[in-house]
């Protein structure tokens, strides 16, 4: 379960209000305190059926719980989170100590804000223009300097702010590349890249995001 220690939780009342937010973001404790502040958007969270999974997921700290156990605790491995934070890191071989100092620099949710029953199912077009209805009220709160998507759904579907495809691909693959509006004086440059879970070449995705400027 959640460990208070780990995370940021002064931005709650703020945050609570939030029209069709579901769960809290995880926000690291180093968060707001770093020069740049790197928010990370999953895209879902899956059901597993049974009745313990049921109950955790209709928390509001599901998504706090679901990164303190897979990537702080590192329970057991988790490709999707694994995979992410080699490509940030630029690590193969991934320590507890590195894990848990990445997560408290780190801001985490996942765009659909309801849980798919499988992880065969896609997200609808209704969740996705709910999902960036809540996104545009969430980043003014977290205030990111620098935001990446994992999965292209979100970027390639409702999405209200010109988006462009790198010249740079992995594979077949191009990032998807955007700015935001986090307040009047603010914008935050965002990238959508290739899902993380499978098939992914961590070390060819760190060198396009080193190119596109959102490693530091």
């Amino acid at each position: 379960m959640m460990n208070n220690a780990n995370i940021e939780l002064l931005s709650d009342c703020q945050l609570q209000p939030i029209e069709g937010l579901t769960w809290l973001p995880w926000i690291g404790r180093e968060y707001f305190r770093s020069e740049h502040r790197l928010l990370i958007v999953g895209e879902s969270h899956y059901l597993t059926g049974t009745k313990s999974n049921l109950q955790e997921v209709s928390q509001p700290d599901f998504t706090r719980n679901v990164i303190q156990t897979f990537c702080v605790d590192h329970n057991k491995p988790q490709p999707t989170f694994d995979n992410l934070i080699r490509c940030l890191s630029g690590e193969q071989k991934l320590t507890a100590k590195m894990r848990a100092e990445m997560w408290q620099q780190l801001a985490f949710y996942n765009f659909v804000q309801r849980p798919m029953k499988t992880n065969q199912k896609r997200p609808t077009k209704e969740d996705l223009q709910k999902g960036w209805n809540v996104f545009a009220e969430l980043i003014k709160i977290l205030q990111p300097t620098e935001c990446i998507f994992v999965g292209f759904a979100a970027a390639d579907n409702s999405n209200p702010y010109r988006c462009r495809r790198s010249k740079e691909k992995v594979g077949k693959y191009a990032a998807r590349l955007f700015t935001v509006k986090t307040d009047e004086q603010n914008v935050c440059p965002c990238i959508a890249i290739k899902h993380t879970s499978q098939y992914f070449s961590w070390t060819k995705w760190r060198e396009l995001l080193k190119n596109e400027n959102f490693l530091f």
